[in-house]
């Protein structure tokens, strides 16, 4: 009798261990396939790499111009303190730029910061100094798929 139930705890246990090393995804070069929607199949929006391209923003005073701007993925994107009056980049909900931006110390009067857009999004940001993410100085990227 004893040995019946170990064999079923064994049956469980092997059909459980089996699921679970079942095929979920082609893992066999490490790199993600792309469906037609540009999105890959793991889940991960699309990246694309740098097209040469630029796109131009100022800081002036207590605005960005221009203050909404829709460039295609790999766009890079130059921010020019052309002001009298430091002022930072900041995405929102990130005060300390750690994903992208540059702070006021790195953006005085005259200074360029540059990042490449290669992933579609909306991407909103402002100045800190000058303003929030939604009033005063505060701008939008829209990247779209190349």
């Amino acid at each position: 009798m004893r040995s019946s139930k170990w064999k079923a705890v064994l049956v469980v246990a092997f059909a459980v261990a089996s699921a679970a090393c079942g095929a979920d995804r082609d893992d066999s070069l490490g790199v993600a396939t792309t469906a037609p929607s540009g999105v890959p199949s793991d889940g991960a929006p699309a990246t694309y790499p740098s097209n040469g391209q630029t796109a131009d923003v100022l800081s002036i005073d207590n605005t960005f111009l221009p203050q909404d701007l829709t460039v295609a993925a790999g766009t890079e994107v130059v921010f020019t303190n052309n002001g009298r009056n430091p002022h930072n980049v900041l995405p929102e909900g990130d005060e300390a730029a750690t994903v992208w931006g540059v702070l006021e110390a790195e953006f005085l009067p005259g200074d360029v910061y540059t990042r490449v857009f290669d992933t579609p999004g909306t991407y909103v940001y402002y100045c800190s100094i000058h303003g929030t993410p939604t009033a005063a100085m505060y701008g939008t990227i829209t990247v779209t798929e190349p």
